[in-house]
């Protein structure tokens, strides 16, 4: 596969191209970049030497192209490439709720098609991606689809079936370790603590406890009755977060979350 075309230069979009570019996994000005906004794709194109298209019609000639665009906007999108399809290139997709045989059914038969859940860590290089392979999607594509999302993080590769699933605690989850430091945040400025300094203490308390999480390899529960000592500080806190079965809350946020994923996806 020597060239990918990115239909949606946003955010996701963005952050995939300079993980490709930076991996190196196309060759420099192999990557053609579209978006409806053309400044998107020509700040993009300056800044890692690939290709701004004119038109979805460049994109969709590549023999991959990644589907960066929001759910409501991909009928649009897929009416406008389906002329172009005929060499039946890979469609990679990462719109939340879109399932791989609703693309299938407008893009035409036998063109493959894998849908990916990243998360937004991947603009840091930080994120994680579960991969769906469609119906007429090969082992091939697959291992094409987990080597570009490798670019910005880990990968995944599942049933699509769990997708709502992932959907809730992977892509929607960093906004649930967002609040808890923003609260954190609100917490320490509450106790007196200058707002710069609560919110360096609640950034960096995070940013390690996920690393130690990571490298430690133990359980989540285990990490946290050893910082919990008897009588001490942390279980004043966990009593107070008992009572108000936090952790009953936050699972049931998690299980709303993929109800509504299932909704979207129809």
């Amino acid at each position: 596969m020597r060239s990918i075309g990115i239909i949606g230069c946003g955010n996701m979009g963005s952050a995939l191209a300079r993980g490709m570019a930076e991996a190196r996994l196309f060759p420099a000005g192999r990557i053609v970049g579209y978006d409806a906004d053309p400044k998107k794709s020509a700040r993009l194109a300056r800044g890692l030497k690939m290709k701004a298209a004119r038109s979805v019609r460049e994109t969709a000639a590549c023999p991959v192209v990644l589907l960066a665009v929001k759910p409501q906007q991909m009928h649009k999108v897929l009416a406008e490439i389906r002329p172009f399809l005929s060499h039946q290139p890979l469609l990679i997709s990462i719109a939340a709720g879109i399932r791989t045989n609703w693309i299938e059914r407008r893009t035409g038969r036998g063109v493959p098609v894998v849908r990916v859940m990243p998360n937004t860590p991947a603009l840091v290089k930080k994120g994680i991606s579960a991969i769906a392979a469609g119906r007429s999607a090969g082992v091939k594509h697959r291992a094409l689809a987990e080597k570009i999302f490798r670019s910005v993080g880990e990968v995944v590769q599942i049933e699509e079936r769990f997708m709502d699933a992932v959907t809730a605690v992977s892509g929607s989850g960093p906004a649930y370790f967002f609040y808890l430091m923003e609260q954190m945040e609100r917490a320490g400025t509450g106790l007196g603590l200058p707002a710069q300094t609560a919110r360096r203490l609640a950034m960096a308390t995070a940013q390690g406890a996920g690393k130690l999480a990571v490298c430690s390899g133990e359980n989540p529960a285990i990490l946290r009755k050893k910082v919990t000592s008897k009588g001490g500080t942390t279980e004043a806190a966990f009593k107070v977060f008992k009572r108000g079965r936090m952790g009953e809350i936050i699972q049931a946020g998690v299980r709303a979350a993929a109800r509504r994923a299932k909704e979207l996806s129809g």
